[in-house]
């Protein structure tokens, strides 16, 4: 209470008040560790006030039951009663690690991957635990794959595959260095898979507060910013408006 009070407060007081406050966040463990954490220093210098808890796990959470002010999320969001902002659309790739192939051997087709001697890394819980569509030309499948690992974790799930579990559907910025460093092979790059939407969503009938606000669009400066320098997001559908989404079950 103390805390929405401090919301109003700072919302009434005038365009000229530095926004303060505490905010709780939620955000996949992959996209803190390699994107958010690192250009936090830029946040804290231009919003010092601003206390923020940063909840780090690849989990669904219940944001109005755990008291989160928002959660940045890759997916199609399930609760259809939230707000949401659409900041992006995550490419994806398949990779496995040079161990894994040299144990295995290369599949040539996607379809190669439901066979007894391949095994994909699993995920739990999220649009990485269900069968992925593909396509190539005018073909197109859905393949799940079996797994000896399945993990909830994103940083786990990576580590999984580098150590030659099984095979990885990635977004690009996470695959990015290991692929250039020789820890990752692509397969299949002449299929392509249906990008991971990436929304920031918050809950419904809330005040949105100064510092809410503030976060909300410093996330969407720094995606444009990552969009320039590694272009790991499809720029076009992109949505810089407040509304709120139509959003599909995953």
């Amino acid at each position: 209470m103390l805390a929405d009070l401090d919301d109003a407060e700072t919302s009434l007081s005038g365009a000229s008040s530095v926004p303060r406050g505490r905010l709780r966040v939620d955000v996949p463990s992959p996209l803190a560790r390699m994107i958010l954490i690192p250009a936090l220093p830029a946040f804290h210098a231009r919003y010092p006030e601003i206390q923020l808890d940063l909840g780090v796990s690849d989990r669904m959470v219940d944001i109005i039951d755990e008291k989160v002010d928002c959660v940045v999320r890759g997916g199609e969001l399930t609760d259809q009663s939230l707000m949401a902002r659409r900041i992006g659309d995550l490419r994806l790739g398949v990779y496995a690690a040079p161990s894994y192939l040299e144990r295995a051997g290369s599949p040539s087709h996607p379809r190669e991957l439901e066979n007894t001697q391949h095994r994909i890394v699993g995920f739990l819980g999220s649009r990485l635990g269900k069968p992925f569509a593909m396509h190539r030309d005018q073909e197109s499948i859905k393949v799940q794959g079996r797994y000896v690992l399945s993990t909830d974790d994103g940083n786990s799930y990576l580590a999984a595959g580098l150590a030659g579990l099984g095979i990885l559907w990635l977004p690009d910025y996470m695959a990015r260095d290991h692929l250039a460093s020789g820890e990752l092979v692509a397969l299949f790059e002449d299929w392509q898979l249906d990008p991971m939407p990436l929304y920031l969503a918050f809950p419904p009938n809330r005040h949105v507060s100064a510092k809410l606000r503030v976060f909300i669009d410093w996330i969407a400066e720094l995606k444009a910013r990552i969009l320039k320098g590694i272009g790991e997001m499809n720029a076009a559908p992109v949505v810089f408006r407040w509304k709120q989404f139509d959003l599909e079950g995953a």
